[in-house]
């Protein structure tokens, strides 16, 4: 009898050795369950080019990007998901409307991993290519794509794009799109200004030092996923960025000489599509306008305006100071002493009190009067008025920029590289606009504890 026992015991063991691994995506766990009630069309963009160097780091991406889709609750009324690779060429996996189960997901990427583990031949890093093909095929509605449910994209890459001007005038096509971006970006030759642009907003960016780190973020992408434009019982109540954000902001714009008619016109357009984010009324967000060059204009007040829609209007008809009879110089220190003494004054609509004062200044170039500009920008900010600062071009310098922007500079300074990639950091300035009135309507008065 003891003999049968050890028998039965090793035998036992032995079958529990070569059981299979439990599945990826256990509904138990808690990832996969923040999960089950998103509807949304998901697609997976994963870089196969020659700078991963080896196959190994292929499959790895192959392999993290199927345990993420072991997350959702796939099907025609969820969440249709499908993917590509990309480099030289690009290559549809499947997509959406093929309503592939997690089983034949699975077994589209093992059949995948044993092409690339012999055949794998690499090629250029296309992301111009295969930021189009995601456009025109991957969430298309000719493909699956549906209207009325958010539109994602998860993009892997590791270097450089070798199609650099496809990759730019892509970028401004993807951007008019609704498409919510996340671009992880892994190993040394990463570009962190690309995946930014890539992305929209740097939330959604993933910067990793290796392939074996993908599974380090695997929760935290597919948390962000799945809060973003999140689907539930309450959806039509859910709230935006914007919503209960109370302040009065300002706009003030570079008009000097440097910008150019084109480049000022897409300034103008930048600060439109911000504001097209906000709520704008007297008791939500006030919106004014100083514009400069030699000197400033308060080109309509806080309480000029009282609706979106006449806000936008009035920043389309702001004229280019520049003439071919009076060149415009960068004189910020004159424009943030404007700021200063006319900005906020209550017969110019400021409301005072806890209300947040907001400026947010577009400029491409180092001011003409930099020691008043950097004496104006410490007095704003001693009083009270928290500046985003943005700077365009080549000639702009991250220093230079601190010095204008609020604490934290990681939140209140960007620095883009034209005036078309403003539209790169729209949606994240908006956010943060919105959140730090938020935050500071929130706190409570001195002495409340």
């Amino acid at each position: 009898m003891l003999v049968l026992s050890l028998f039965s015991l090793l035998l036992i063991a032995r079958v529990t050795a070569r059981s299979p691994p439990a599945p990826l995506g256990n509904p138990e766990s808690p990832v996969y369950q923040r999960c089950l009630k998103k509807i949304a069309d998901v697609f997976f963009v994963v870089d196969t080019s020659s700078s991963l160097k080896i196959n190994s780091n292929v499959m790895k991406e192959l392999d993290f990007m199927g345990e993420v889709i072991t997350a959702f609750d796939l099907g025609k009324d969820q969440v249709r998901t499908g993917m590509m690779t990309f480099a030289t060429n690009t290559e549809l996996l499947f997509k959406l409307d093929d309503f592939k189960t997690k089983k034949e997901i699975a077994k589209i990427l093992d059949d995948r991993k044993n092409f690339v583990k012999y055949q794998w031949e690499g090629g250029d890093t296309n992301i111009g290519k295969a930021l189009r093909l995601l456009m025109d095929e991957g969430l298309s509605t000719s493909h699956g794509s549906r209207a009325d449910v958010p539109q994602i994209a998860v993009i892997i890459t590791d270097g450089d794009p070798n199609d650099r001007d496809d990759f730019a005038s892509a970028l401004l096509e993807l951007r008019k799109k609704n498409i919510i971006v996340f671009a992880i970006g892994v190993g040394p030759d990463r570009r962190p200004d690309n995946l930014r642009k890539i992305a929209g907003d740097p939330e959604r960016v993933f910067e990793l030092e290796d392939y074996d780190s993908l599974r380090t973020i695997g929760k935290e992408l597919v948390d962000k996923v799945c809060d973003k434009e999140q689907n539930d019982e309450d959806k039509c109540k859910k709230k935006k960025d914007c919503d209960g954000a109370m302040a009065d902001v300002i706009f003030v714009a570079d008009s000097s000489r440097s910008l150019g008619y084109k480049s000022f016109n897409k300034l103008k357009e930048f600060a439109e599509a911000v504001v097209k984010r906000f709520t704008v009324s007297p008791i939500d967000i006030q919106v004014g306008f100083i514009n400069f060059g030699n000197d400033s204009i308060l080109e309509f007040r806080l309480n000029s305006y009282r609706d979106q829609d006449e806000v936008m209007k009035a920043i389309s008809k702001v004229q280019y100071l520049d003439t071919a009879e009076s060149m415009q110089l960068t004189y910020t220190g004159k424009a943030l002493q404007m700021l200063i003494q006319k900005g906020f004054l209550k017969q110019n609509g400021g409301r005072g009190g806890k209300v947040p004062k907001i400026a947010i200044i577009i400029t491409d170039g180092e001011p003409t009067d930099i020691d008043a500009t950097h004496r104006f920008a410490k007095a704003a900010k001693q009083q009270g008025i928290s500046i985003f600062a943005i700077g365009v071009g080549k000639w702009m310098k991250q220093d230079e920029i601190n010095l204008l922007a609020s604490d934290p500079k990681t939140t209140h300074a960007f620095l883009v590289e034209d005036y078309d990639s403003l539209s790169f950091i729209e949606a994240a300035l908006a956010k943060k606009t919105c959140t730090a009135a938020i935050q500071a309507i929130s706190m409570p008065p001195e002495g409340f504890y």
